[in-house]
């Protein structure tokens, strides 16, 4: 049977390890969650993102956050205004909005 003082020693061990988990737990993330940097001080993040461009002859299209649209197509109440292969051009409330490729 375990002694009196091997049992607080055991405790001691026990509860000092506590915070010590916690703290990992806090630096551990879950790796199979996307990669979202905190930065102190800056604002949230963008309105729209170009996911990706497709431009040919035929054809301009933009993926818009996760929304494939077209010239004269809408994503979050913005009218698409031009799409190059770099950048697309928006205008929102007679505001023109230039955003590039994967900004």
């Amino acid at each position: 049977m375990l002694k009196r003082r091997q049992i607080a020693a055991i405790l001691v061990l026990l509860l000092g390890s506590a915070p010590a988990m916690s703290i990992a737990d806090e630096i551990l993330r879950d790796p199979t969650r996307p990669y979202v940097p905190h930065v102190p001080g800056v604002a949230a993040a963008p309105r729209f993102v170009v996911n990706a461009i497709i431009v040919s002859a035929e054809r301009r299209v933009a993926i818009v956050n996760g929304r494939r649209v077209s010239i004269g197509g809408s994503v979050n109440g913005a009218t698409v205004v031009s799409i190059a292969k770099d950048q697309l051009v928006l205008e929102q409330d007679g505001e023109r909005i230039t955003i590039g490729l994967n900004r």
